[in-house]
């Protein structure tokens, strides 16, 4: 499976064309590639983030496709080292947050089973991590700013009394990677095509009690709670949020995002033209 099938970008393709194909968009500028209910869901929640944690500026630190050193295996040290990082780049103070590394078993590959879960251990937070996503270490960067995310959402109290559900809470908490600069690879990571198991976050427990499963019941890695075309989304209101336009860092992510978030960003440009953005 190719991913503009499942996401609903357009083909890439290195090839010239003389007129138009009936596989091609043919979205017009103006025509938001989400439906409305999503669009106004991810608008609303991004200038919430803005005033949680400050406006979304050019200066932020944006985490790109080699983020994660070359080298990484996944090791005690490497992971700690990587949770300091990321927590540098989303702006979270890491040194109250234990980093426990475990492995699944054999006997659940191949199942759901648990991959990332952020709690409290008498007082202190904890993040766990499934050792074996470190095979892919971009996922593993998105996995760690998840559970950063909740960090900054719920061991900063920012999430008590929104009144929102656990599933919006968790489609926040994807949200929130994406305004404190861990989008594209999460949006890599919802997106990551392979012939291994899938990933979706769920809530379990209390508030304080956040895992993320993995499965393999479809052929694809699947990492959060928005699809890869509501990230696109997210990240072309977050690059207008910056002033950016044509943002360089696009190419980036992957396709089926990267197309939303093309079409996303000619969206917006159309309605600021307007006068309606």
């Amino acid at each position: 499976m190719t991913a503009w099938l499942r996401g609903g970008g357009r083909p890439s393709v290195g090839i010239s064309t003389t007129g138009p194909k009936p596989w091609l968009r043919t979205d017009a500028p103006g025509t938001c590639p989400v439906p409305e209910e999503q669009r106004t869901w991810t608008e609303r929640w991004l200038r919430w983030c803005a005033e949680e944690f400050g406006p979304a500026t050019s200066r932020r630190e944006i985490a790109l496709s080699g983020f994660v050193p070359a080298d990484f295996t996944g090791t005690q040290e490497q992971a700690e080292r990587l949770v300091r990082r990321i927590g540098a780049v989303m702006g979270a103070d890491v040194s109250g947050i234990d980093v426990l590394l475990v492995e699944s078993p054999e006997k659940v590959q191949g199942r759901k089973h648990q991959v990332g879960e952020y709690r409290k251990v008498l007082g202190r937070a904890v993040i766990e991590l499934d050792r074996r996503v470190a095979a892919r270490p971009d996922a593993f960067a998105g996995l760690v700013a998840h559970e950063l995310a909740h960090a900054r959402l719920i061991g900063e109290g920012r999430i008590a009394g929104l009144g929102i559900s656990r599933s919006q809470e968790e489609r926040l908490t994807d949200l929130v990677t994406v305004h404190l600069g861990m989008g594209v690879l999460s949006a890599n990571a919802a997106d990551d095509y392979g012939k291994v198991a899938g990933y979706s976050v769920m809530p379990v427990g209390e508030l304080t009690d956040r895992m993320l499963t993995g499965r393999r019941d479809e052929p694809l890695h699947r990492m959060g709670y928005l699809s890869p075309g509501e990230y696109g989304y997210a990240l072309a209101c977050w690059s207008t949020m910056r002033g950016e336009s044509d943002p360089s860092w696009a190419r980036h992510v992957r396709a089926s995002a990267r197309d939303v978030l093309m079409r996303g960003l000619a969206y917006r440009a159309a309605q600021r033209q307007a006068g309606a953005g």
